[in-house]
């Protein structure tokens, strides 16, 4: 299946709170009255959303598109000696399909023609962790609370 990537518009806010709350059961679970958990939940959202900006201003933001549906969403920041996913995420119904590793070999495309590595940081117990993996990605370090990781390509000097 192709994928399109397109970049997020104002108009995909339900989405992209639709696919937060989909990768986020543990927010979807709080405890509380149906207005503050929604509050909540929004919070967090913007905060997530506030702190990707802040921290990678030139990142971009795409949409990711299959079939003429809008499936998830992909944040990448291209920079001039790495290449830094930042996140991304793929609706429930959608996953299983090879979706995430057809994303993640596209983006090693570009990585390759670039001659960059790929970093990420995935929370431990994240099944992407997984997929990272099995598509090549290694582990460089540990938080505790995240794990480091980072795809080079062939031939690419350890930085």
């Amino acid at each position: 299946m192709s994928l399109i990537l397109r970049p997020v518009r104002a108009a995909d806010r339900a989405f992209l709170l639709q696919l937060f709350i989909q990768v986020r059961p543990d927010l979807a679970a709080l405890p509380l009255p149906v207005e503050a958990r929604q509050h909540m939940i929004d919070m967090q959202f913007d905060a997530q959303d506030r702190g990707y900006a802040d921290g990678f201003p030139h990142a971009s933001h795409d949409i990711v598109v299959a079939g003429g549906q809008d499936v998830g969403q992909m944040r990448v920041d291209r920079g001039a000696k790495a290449i830094h996913l930042i996140d991304v995420s793929v609706l429930v119904a959608a996953q299983g399909r090879g979706l995430g590793t057809s994303l993640l070999h596209q983006l090693r495309d570009e990585a390759t023609r670039a001659g960059l590595p790929i970093r990420l940081s995935v929370q431990h117990g994240n099944r992407a962790v997984d997929l990272y993996r099995r598509s090549g990605f290694m582990v460089t370090g540990d938080s505790g609370v995240h794990l480091v990781m980072e795809w080079r390509p062939a031939g690419l000097a350890p930085s």
